[in-house]
């Protein structure tokens, strides 16, 4: 247990820090499930900076769950196009119709409920409840992670030191550091953290009726006070040539052309295509009209209606 004394201070920082900085986003000013879970969604693994204006061109395009639940996957897909990962655009469909037809349109208000829809994993879960239903729970993503790690768990007091585990350095991408901000507890940053400890400090900082400010503070803090602080992080796999990459360019070219023969499909997609991918390409086109992106039919492909 961190010391109430030490939280105290903790917490008077960060919510006297965001009182004077916090920023001002769209879906901070609504409470509207459906529009938080939008940008919950969005945000993931996409700077910030794009993200606002596609949340608003969606939000007009889909104002409430029932449009996105009735909108064409060519419509999701367009508006969706440049935050990459297509398959979170369909998810959210897809959990828009769940919602308006087995919910009567109403948002699922617990954890596991949340849980059970398309795409939506513990951290997006429980954004929804705290951001939208103002629930006193701890969100933890990378920007509470990373609080945690450097403020929390990186000071000279060792109390936690025998329940971390250690992460190989080959295994994590370390970013460049400046001096820790504000007050810290912990030692050693070049450790793996267990997810269970991180949540469970964060559950012992969280200041009581506070929750929405709290980690919106938290959030907030990280992006601007430690942009440069370390943390181990896994590394992602290069994009461009992948497999994901590819699908990506697929859907593109279908959403511009509408209908495309397969057999012209591999050189729109991948200039130096030959004969010999054939195979490659027809195992992406089966995947993707498996999970509904796409239809084939009559040798061509194009969008699922």
């Amino acid at each position: 247990m961190i010391s109430k004394h030490k939280i105290g201070e903790f917490q008077n920082l960060i919510l006297t820090w965001y009182q004077n900085n916090q920023r001002d986003l769209p879906w901070r000013k609504t409470r509207d499930p459906y529009r938080i879970l939008i940008s919950e969604v969005m945000s993931q693994q996409t700077q910030l900076s794009r993200v606002i204006s596609k949340y608003t061109a969606w939000v007009e395009k889909f104002p409430t769950i029932q449009s996105l639940a009735a909108a064409k996957t060519s419509d999701v897909l367009k508006y969706w196009s440049g935050l990459g990962y297509n398959r979170r655009a369909l998810n959210l469909k897809k959990t828009a119709e769940i919602i308006v037809e087995k919910h009567n349109s109403k948002f699922p208000q617990s954890e596991e409920e949340l849980l059970s829809l398309p795409g939506i994993g513990k951290y997006t879960a429980r954004a929804v409840l705290c951001f939208a239903f103002e629930q006193q729970i701890s969100v933890v993503d990378t920007n509470v992670r990373k609080v945690i790690l450097t403020q929390v768990l990186n000071s000279e007091n060792t109390e936690y030191s025998e329940i971390r585990t250690v992460q190989k350095t080959e295994d994590l991408i370390v970013r460049d550091s400046d001096t820790p901000s504000g007050p810290s507890f912990l030692t050693k940053s070049d450790t793996k953290i267990d997810e269970r400890l991180i949540e469970n400090i964060a559950t012992q900082l969280l200041p009581s009726g506070k929750a929405y400010e709290w980690n919106q503070a938290l959030m907030d803090y990280a992006a601007a006070v430690l942009k440069k602080e370390k943390i181990p992080i896994y590394k992602q796999s290069k994009f461009k040539g992948s497999r994901r990459y590819y699908r990506g360019q697929i859907l593109k070219m279908i959403l511009e052309k509408k209908k495309i023969p397969i057999d012209d499909l591999g050189i729109l997609i991948k200039k130096d295509f030959t004969i010999a991918e054939k195979k490659w390409l027809l195992k992406l086109l089966e995947d993707l009209e498996k999970e509904g992106f796409i239809r084939i039919k009559h040798k061509s492909v194009e969008l699922a209606s």
